[in-house]
This record gives structure tokens, C-alpha cells and sequence, in this order.
């Protein structure tokens, strides 16, 4: 058998036409498959032909027909092929021609599109932009108006403060001035006031005359209601102003209300009115407080519960609570009418019926509540018209031990046994030196007081005269060196004395600056006998308790219970501080710091020694100050002010409790 293959490797290359721009981007969108160029390679086995051997000659015609046959067929095949490969490219260049102008339209249109909404949307932000600044500049122009309106209240805000501050600045000095009037007023008629008073009482008790005993006690009425008026108008101002101060001391409750029993007994009578007094109290009843505000409270209510009675009676009652006093006044009289209850402590508000009929300036009751506030107390008043008023006062007070008074032994100093010396005492403070004088006299010696320079440079003439010299470290126009170089320079031997409030100094500084010895204010008696050197007789007696021993137990013991030596001081001491009070106001409108440290050093020593502390403290903090800036004490004024008040406080208490 022979077999015979054959193979026909035909290979077609076709290249594309060259394509244009948009056909180009037109494959871009939709690639074709067709490559540059194409081959195709076919393999045709024509045919396999098994014979015999013997006939291989007709067997290779056959071979050869059929291959030729074979290979015309595969040519025509091909053609056909060929032909149709042709038509289908011509047939995809059409439609690739198509689809590339359709997608160029599309592309044109989407192009278009995208165009015009590029050109909407810019109208669209050039629309939006010109709003926005439209409102913008609207915006901008309400928050300047706004600014401007604020910055309009704001300076309207400012120019009210001002005008507020100016106003309340005006108030406070309208106030301050009206306070300082009154202080002034108040000294002034209190001095001569108490004057008249110790006159009128001397009159009493020397006139055996009933007559003139009548007038003369109508004008000491007439004298107390002044005095009472005045005590009223300095608490309803210090009130006002918030400047009322409590003043401690322990006293005897009982023996007070037993005084204003005494006080407010004979007024009822001259009214024929009934007065009932009722005190559970025991004798030795004893209570911290401030007795002068209590005595002020229920002298008020007495005063107007017999003032607004015509007929009947008035009730005062004491009665001690749990860690309270309770005070009750009532009375018969007019009444109060219900819906008035609650003004009645309103200032200048008069609570009676008919305002024609009896008299009264209508700040009584505004006292009374200020200063039972201030005491931490409380008041309540019950009334029912045309038949009288109940007036309840509960007082917090510490009950404290009964102050004793049971006789003491003192010992009397008797005169030196080498002689009396002669004594010169160099001061400006006529409190202080009425003090030393009652103590020389007391230890039997003699004195010259010299209140100024120029009596000084007097006495200097008759220096001679003079065993020792006493005097102030500071007074103002001159000073205790300068006295002493004075009289060092007449007599080297001359013993002089310097004193001093400073606890700076002691026996050896002052030494050294030439003087011979010191004494540090405040003194005792037993401190001056020391630096006289005197010799004393000393006799133990009994001697009654002095009536000052409650309100100033050291100044009695220093002059051994003389009641006159006491009283005469006390009496110095309110004229000098009144006058240093009014003094002192004028300093602190002046606004004049060093003035006042340097009469704070003039006044300290006797606050100390009637054991004033808050007042004495006070005095000594600007005592120290003095040659300082008042930097160092910028609340120098308002502390002044409460000095004043607390000494303006002092002094009427004196002037209440020993009339003084």
C-alpha cells in the first residue's frame, strides 16, 4: 500500500486603510477588533491513496487528478473566501464609518450638553455669587448697625454708671456731711447741755424751794428730751448709713431696768397714768451685752407707750428666756390701726390717729428696730385701735457671773517723808494731763501742767523750781527731745522724764537718747512712784467699792476708788475727745492721712486706759503708721469713721450711765 499526504500552506495578509481623526476617536468609545493586518494559514490533507505496487502509474494519474482537482477547489474556496472577507471589510468600514459619526454626533451632543450646563451652572454660581454678597453686604450693614446701636447703649450704659456713680457718690457725701453735721451739732449741744444739767441738778437738790423745784425740774425734762431727741437722730443716722456699731460690756440687767423704772415713774405720773413695773429678775441678774442700746430700745417704748396714753396704765415687764432677755411694754393708749403695723418701723412714719394731737418725729420706732437687728434680736407688736399696743423685744444676751461688790482693802499712799517735790509735766493732751495731775496730787506731791509750746518756754524761767520733768515723746509742735535738749542745755542735771505709748522703747534706749528715765503710757500709780522715787507711808484701810469699778475696775484701783479724781478725768476725757471727734471728721474730708495718725497718737493712751480695746487698737494700728504712707492702710477713712462712731457710742454711754 502507498499513502500519499499533501499539505498547502496559504497565507493572506490584508492591511486596514489608513483611518481619519474621528474614526480614531471613534475606536476610542468603541474599539474594533480588526488588526492592522490578517493572516490566515490553512492546511489541507488532499488525500491518502493505498495501492498495489503494480499499479502505481494509474495510481499517481489519480494522485495527480484529484490533487489538481483538489487544489482548484481550494483555489475557488479561497476565493470565495476571499471575496466575502473583502465584502465584510468593505461592510465594517461602512459601519465603522457610521458608528463613528454617530459617535461623533454623540460625542458633539454630549459635548454640547456638558456645555451648556457648564454655562448653566456658571450662571447658576455667578447668580448664587451675586446673592451671596447682596446678602452679605446686607448682613454686613445689620451687624454694623447692630454694633452701633450696641456701642450706642453701651456709651448710653456708661454715661448712666457715670451719672449713677456721681449720683451715689454725691449721696454718700450729702450723707456723710449729714452724719458729720449732726456729730457736730450733737457735741456742741451736748457739752453745754450736760453743763446745764449738773447745774439744774445742784439747784435741786440745794433749793428747798417748791416752786423753783417745779420749774427746775420741767427744764431738766425739757434738757432730757433734747438729749433724748439728740441720742435718737446720731442712731437713726448711723443707722441710715450702716455704721451702727455693738459695744460688749457685762453689766447688771436688773439695776438697769430698776433705772429706767426710776426714769419713766415720775413722766407717768405727771400724766396720771398708772405705771407697773414687773422684774422676775434676781438682784445680781448679770448679762454681756451693750447696755446703752437695750436702755435705748426701751426708753423708746417707754416713751411712746406714755406719749400715746391718755388714761389708764403702762406695763413694763423683764423676763429672763433661755440664753434671752424678753421685754414687754404695754399700754392702754390710742392704738395702732391693723394695716399700719407693718410701716410703723419705717422712718418719719408717725403711727398715732390724729398727728395734730401729739407730737413726735416719727424715727423712734425705726431706731428701735435698727437696733434690735443689730443685737440680733427680735420685736413683734400687737395692737387693736383705742385699746392700747403690746410691744415684745427678745434680746440674745450671754448671762455672765454677778460683778461683785463687796468691799475691797486698798492701800492709802501717804505723803513722802523727804519732801515734796515739784513736778513739771510737758503734754498736749489735757486728758492726760488732768490723769497725771490727780495721780501726783493722789501720791502727795505738786505739779504745772504745760498744754503748748509757749507755756513751756514760760516755765523754762523758773526751771529751777522744778525737781523732775515729765513729758510727751510727741505733741505736735514740738517734741520730747526738744524739751529735753532745752533743759539739759539750762541745767545738765535736771531729771527728765520721757512718755511714751511706743513698746519699741525701753529704759535703756531711752537712755541713750539723754533722758533719765521713761514711763510707758498708759501708767498706774505704782509706775510713777517708782520713777519719783518716793517714799510712802502706806496705812490699810477699808474703803468702798467706786461706783466706775463695773465700766473701769483699773482706773479705780489706780486712783484707790476716788470717785471725784475719777469723775473729773472722765469728764476731761468727753470734752477732749468730743473736740478730737469733730477734728477728726475735718481730717478725713481733708483727706489728710499723717494729721490723723498723729491725733490718733494723741488720743490713744487714754483709750487704753478705760480699756476701750476695739477703739484703742484702732488708735494704735495709726499710732504706728505715723511718717507712713497711707498705702499701707488704704481703708484708713472707713476704720476712722467706725472710731468715731464707737467713741461718739462711748461717750453717750458715759453720759447715760454716770451723766457725765
Amino acid at each position: 500500500n502507498t499513502t500519499v499526504s499533501t499539505t498547502v500552506n496559504d497565507t493572506i495578509v490584508y492591511k486596514t486603510e489608513k483611518k481619519g481623526f474621528f474614526q480614531r476617536l471613534g475606536e476610542v468609545f468603541s474599539p474594533s477588533d480588526l488588526s492592522d493586518s490578517i493572516v490566515l494559514v490553512s492546511t489541507t490533507i488532499i488525500d491518502t491513496i493505498s495501492e498495489e505496487n503494480d499499479d502505481n502509474d494509474v495510481l499517481l494519474n489519480d494522485i495527480q487528478f484529484y490533487t489538481e482537482k483538489g487544489r482548484m477547489e481550494y483555489i475557488k474556496q479561497i476565493n470565495a473566501i476571499e471575496t466575502k472577507y473583502n465584502n465584510l471589510i468593505l461592510s465594517d468600514r461602512d459601519l465603522s464609518e457610521e458608528i463613528s459619526e454617530l459617535l461623533i454626533i454623540l460625542h458633539k451632543q454630549t459635548l454640547d450638553s456638558v456645555i451648556k450646563e457648564i454655562e448653566q451652572s456658571e450662571y447658576l454660581i455667578n447668580k448664587n455669587t451675586n446673592l451671596s454678597v447682596f446678602v452679605s453686604i446686607i448682613a454686613l450693614l445689620v451687624i454694623l448697625t447692630f454694633i452701633f446701636l450696641i456701642f450706642y447703649d453701651i456709651k448710653k450704659v456708661v454715661e448712666a454708671r457715670k451719672a449713677t456713680e456721681a449720683a451715689k457718690k454725691r449721696t454718700e457725701e450729702i450723707m456723710q456731711s449729714r452724719h458729720k453735721l449732726l456729730l457736730s451739732v450733737s457735741h456742741d449741744v451736748k457739752a453745754p447741755l450736760s453743763s446745764i444739767l449738773g447745774y439744774l441738778e445742784l439747784m435741786q437738790m440745794n433749793d428747798d424751794n417748791n416752786s423753783d423745784k417745779s420749774k427746775i425740774l420741767s427744764m431738766k425734762s425739757s434738757a432730757e428730751h433734747i438729749l433724748s431727741l439728740l441720742t435718737n437722730l446720731l442712731n437713726f443716722s448711723r443707722l441710715d448709713q450702716g455704721k451702727e456699731s455693738v459695744i460688749l460690756s457685762n453689766f447688771n440687767i436688773k439695776k438697769l431696768c430698776d433705772e429706767l423704772d426710776s426714769m419713766f415713774k415720775p413722766l407717768s405720773s405727771n400724766k396720771h397714768l398708772e405705771f407697773v413695773y414687773n422684774n422676775d429678775l434676781d438682784v445680781d441678774t448679770c448679762v454681756k451685752s451693750d447696755a446703752l442700746k437695750i436702755k435705748q430700745i426701751l426708753s423708746n417704748l417707754l416713751s411712746n407707750a406714755i406719749k400715746y396714753t391718755m388714761k389708764g396704765k403702762v406695763t413694763f415687764a423683764v423676763n429672763r428666756g433661755d440664753g434671752e432677755l424678753v421685754f414687754t411694754i404695754i399700754d392702754e393708749g390710742i392704738g395702732i390701726q391693723e394695716e399700719k403695723l407693718k410701716e410703723i418701723y419705717k422712718p418719719f412714719n408717725r403711727i398715732d390717729n390724729n398727728e395734730s394731737l401729739i407730737e413726735g418725729n416719727g424715727f423712734g420706732l425705726f431706731v428701735v428696730k435698727g437696733l434690735v437687728d443689730l443685737l440680733q434680736g427680735e420685736i413683734d407688736v400687737t395692737s387693736e385701735l383705742n385699746v392700747g399696743s403690746c410691744f415684745t423685744v427678745k434680746i440674745p444676751v450671754d448671762f455672765v457671773d454677778p460683778i461683785e461688790k463687796t468691799d475691797d482693802v486698798v492701800d492709802l499712799t501717804g505723803i513722802s517723808m523727804t519732801g515734796i517735790q515739784n513736778i513739771l509735766v510737758v503734754d498736749d493732751d489735757n486728758t492726760l494731763l488732768t490723769v497725771i495731775e490727780s495721780m501726783i496730787n493722789k501720791i502727795g506731791e505738786k505739779c504745772v501742767l504745760c498744754h503748748s509750746l509757749i507755756e513751756f518756754e514760760e516755765e523754762l524761767k523758773n526751771i529751777n523750781n522744778y525737781d523732775v520733768i515729765l513729758t510727751d515723746r510727741e505733741m505736735g509742735a514740738f517734741s520730747g527731745l526738744d524739751v529735753l535738749k532745752r533743759i539739759k542745755e539750762l541745767d545738765v542735771n535736771k531729771r527728765v522724764v520721757l512718755m511714751t505709748a511706743r513698746s519699741e522703747y525701753n529704759k535703756d534706749i531711752v537712755v541713750n537718747k539723754g533722758f533719765d528715765d521713761y514711763l510707758r503710757k498708759p501708767f498706774a500709780i505704782k509706775d510713777l512712784i517708782q520713777v519719783l522715787n518716793v517714799n510712802l507711808i502706806s496705812n490699810s484701810v477699808s474703803v468702798e467699792v467706786s461706783k466706775y469699778n463695773d465700766d473701769f475696775p483699773e482706773l479705780c484701783v489706780m486712783f484707790d476708788n476716788d470717785n471725784e479724781s475719777i469723775e473729773n478725768i472722765l469728764n476731761v476725757f468727753v470734752n477732749t475727745t468730743s473736740e478730737n471727734i469733730l477734728r477728726f471728721n475735718e481730717i478725713i474730708e481733708e483727706n489728710n492721712f499723717a494729721e490723723a495718725a498723729a491725733l490718733c497718737h494723741k488720743m490713744c493712751p487714754m483709750f487704753v486706759q478705760l480699756e476701750q480695746k476695739e477703739s484703742a487698737e484702732f488708735l494704735y494700728k495709726m499710732d504706728k503708721l505715723r511718717g507712713a504712707d497711707e498705702e499701707l492702710f488704704p481703708e484708713w477713712k472707713s476704720e476712722s469713721l467706725k472710731f468715731i462712731n464707737n467713741a461718739d457710742d462711748f461717750i453717750s454711754y458715759l453720759y447715760e450711765k454716770y451723766n457725765l
